[in-house]
């Protein structure tokens, strides 16, 4: 029904409209949240279709990407009831999360892309928050105690950056192959077999194996 290039432009400006009317109103968990999340959700995808040029994975690595880009603002609501300091971010919005989803995702085969997708996930949901100005992430913790502070011309930049990204590469069909990854083995695709193995088997000098053998040799 649409363009290819219709839904980065509608991302990019969905992204645009909702973090310029947050940045407008007055902060509260109830009337900034509205606002907040469509605005992270829709940074995120625009992110992942740049990020779906360069590899193949299954769909749950994107839907994680996805859920992960604004469930992370869950360890605000400790804040909201008075709990921890009010004038930063909880400290679980920095590195150390995202290093502890992306050594789950080494250490599991069975679930790495989910895992996979909450890093890419949580990493677009840092990158628009520095750029949401004070207070900042501190990335760094427990190391630096820093947050990281950039301004609106840096949010502008990285959502001109992802829809530049997106419709240069589409118009241009670039890249021309995708790296596969995270997808389980089809099981029904039979593993091939070498001569090696067919050799080393206890049924290799058996009279139905030789001929063949013999047959690939000529």
């Amino acid at each position: 029904m649409f363009r290819w290039w219709v839904y980065p432009i509608l991302l990019a400006a969905t992204a645009f409209c909702f973090d310029l009317a947050n940045r407008l109103i007055d902060y509260g968990p109830i009337s900034a949240g509205p606002l907040d999340e469509p605005s992270h959700l829709a940074t995120a995808a625009l992110g992942l279709l740049v990020v779906a040029r360069f590899i193949d994975t299954p769909r749950r690595f994107y839907v994680a990407a996805l859920i992960a880009s604004v469930a992370i603002d869950l360890d605000h609501i400790p804040l909201y009831l008075g709990v921890g300091a009010q004038d930063q971010r909880p400290v679980t919005h920095s590195l150390a999360t995202v290093v502890v989803f992306a050594v789950a995702a080494v250490a599991s085969r069975r679930h790495r892309a989910v895992l996979a997708g909450t890093v890419i996930g949580l990493l677009l949901h840092f990158a628009r928050d520095i750029v949401e100005g004070p207070p900042g992430v501190r990335m760094l913790w427990p190391l630096q105690q820093t947050a990281w502070i950039a301004g609106y011309w840096w949010f502008l930049g990285m959502i001109a950056a992802f829809l530049a990204a997106e419709l240069i590469l589409g118009g241009l069909q670039l890249p021309r192959t995708r790296r596969r990854m995270f997808h389980d083995p089809d099981p029904h695709v039979r593993p091939a077999v070498t001569e090696a193995a067919v050799l080393s088997s206890p049924s290799a000098a058996s009279p139905s194996t030789l001929p063949a053998l013999l047959d690939r040799g000529r």
